[in-house]
């Protein structure tokens, strides 16, 4: 249904509008009786074999919803029922992660759901603690490290362990992606949010693949998503392609990722015999 009411209504329209457009679409989907039930029936794709643990969560397939659709906390478990492992709420600040606390409070969520604090980050940092399972600090607009200290600090008073995830600028250069890949593994963040393919390679080489990497790099193709998981991100998100796409666009890359996953058992398996 998406294909013909909506992704021919926003394929002339910006990034942010489009988003805004399905997320209406997936709202009203929302309110009609059994509407999840039938999303989870329609849009079966928890692809087997695509499991795997990143900052010590388990995930069942290494695609996720990245932040800027479900921005107030509204629809994580509806939008999650089309694929997604898991889910990326924001960006906001703390009164926004007080309506998303509220939102949890009464639907609880099904699967992983982190969310993108980008104001006010130590005061959203501790209210979000006891309700999310990772935290994106999002550098986007302010490249600065000392942001994280507070939050760090916050950390080590919780009972439980939590992640943190810096999400990169678009135009970060080369030495500051360095400089800033070497702070996360001294400082114990956890994972880093790239913003491209380069930016990708670049951390995998210099943190020698021991820093995990979030890859939210427009993706728009199965071939796309492949191509950043070869070239060292853990795990991928979605967002603007989704939004002009539709549903479709997850069970298409779970199922080529399926597919290639299967190819490469082959191959291992020929080797060894």
């Amino acid at each position: 249904m998406y294909n013909f009411l909506i992704k021919p209504f926003v394929k002339n329209m910006d990034p942010d509008r489009a988003s805004r457009v399905a997320l209406t679409y997936f709202k009203i989907l929302g309110m009609i009786p059994g509407g999840r039930l039938i999303n989870r029936w329609v849009h079966n794709n928890r692809a087997e074999g695509l499991e795997r643990e990143v900052m010590g969560l388990q995930f069942y397939n290494p695609l996720g919803l990245g932040a800027g659709l479900d921005t107030e906390g509204d629809l994580y478990n509806d939008l999650n029922d089309l694929g997604f492992s898991f889910s990326e709420i924001g960006p906001m600040g703390a009164d926004g992660v007080r309506k998303a606390i509220a939102s949890l409070q009464s639907d609880p969520q099904d699967d992983i759901l982190g969310v993108c604090i980008n104001k006010e980050f130590l005061n959203s940092f501790t209210l979000a603690y006891d309700f999310f399972d990772f935290f994106v600090i999002d550098f986007s607009t302010k490249l600065s490290t000392s942001i994280l200290g507070p939050v760090l600090d916050a950390r080590i008073s919780q009972e439980s362990y939590k992640p943190i995830v810096i999400k990169l600028p678009d135009n970060i250069s080369g030495a500051e992606l360095d400089v800033l890949t070497d702070f996360c593994r001294m400082n114990s963040i956890d994972c880093i949010q790239a913003r491209s393919k380069e930016q990708v390679e670049r951390i995998r080489t210099r943190s020698l693949g021991r820093l995990p990497i979030i890859a939210n790099c427009h993706i728009k193709t199965p071939q796309e998503a492949a191509e950043l998981l070869e070239a060292g991100a853990d795990l991928i998100e979605l967002r603007s392609g989704f939004a002009y796409e539709g549903p479709s666009l997850v069970n298409r890359i779970l199922n080529y990722l399926q597919e290639n996953a299967k190819n490469n058992n082959r191959r291992k398996n020929r080797k060894s015999a």
